[in-house]
């Protein structure tokens, strides 16, 4: 996806977006981003917002297995008819795909069985193909270093970690 643009001061770094090679969702340096819209069942948006603090309760817990995921949101939206799920995460999206539906896949079930209509388990081929259905792509998609994986950053936050307290040993 080549986007059209006036060449400025502004764009000189700019970083080429571009299409996800192996399905939905661009990609942005070693970033790639996905949105579904999910229809939900008729009267049953309360029943996710009952659901959604465990959800994010146990989202460091998933997303540490899972362990490419930068970014995760869910919001209700037209008037609690659909909710918007949004990513940001490492690499391409097949493996992300995999590895969410094996790492994450009782997390994710937990949240939206009984809500998203037509939603069974995610480790079933429906439901994945109901999930592949609803993907749109984003129109624009920037993302701050993108060039940083999820281990790049957990790395560096280690050895940011590190070299303080030699400083603080140091002093």
């Amino acid at each position: 996806m080549a986007a059209l643009f006036t060449p400025n001061d502004r764009t000189q770094d700019v970083v080429d977006v571009r299409q996800q090679p192996d399905g939905p969702g661009l990609r942005y340096g070693k970033r790639g981003e996905a949105t579904a819209v999910a229809k939900l069942i008729p009267g049953k948006a309360a029943l996710l917002r009952e659901r959604i603090g465990q959800f994010q309760a146990e989202s460091r817990y998933y997303e540490g297995r899972i362990g490419t995921v930068h970014e995760l949101r869910v919001i209700l939206i037209n008037d609690d008819t659909q909710a918007l799920v949004t990513v940001t995460y490492d690499g391409d999206f097949k493996p992300y795909l995999a590895d969410i539906i094996r790492e994450g896949g009782p997390w994710f079930d937990a949240l939206f069985e009984g809500v998203w209509e037509g939603y069974g388990r995610a480790s079933e081929p429906a439901t994945q193909e109901l999930i592949l259905a609803t993907l749109v792509t984003a129109e624009m998609f920037y993302v701050c270093h993108h060039d940083l994986s999820v281990r790049d950053v957990a790395r560096l936050k280690r050895l940011g970690t590190a070299v303080s307290e030699m400083l603080d040993a140091a002093s």
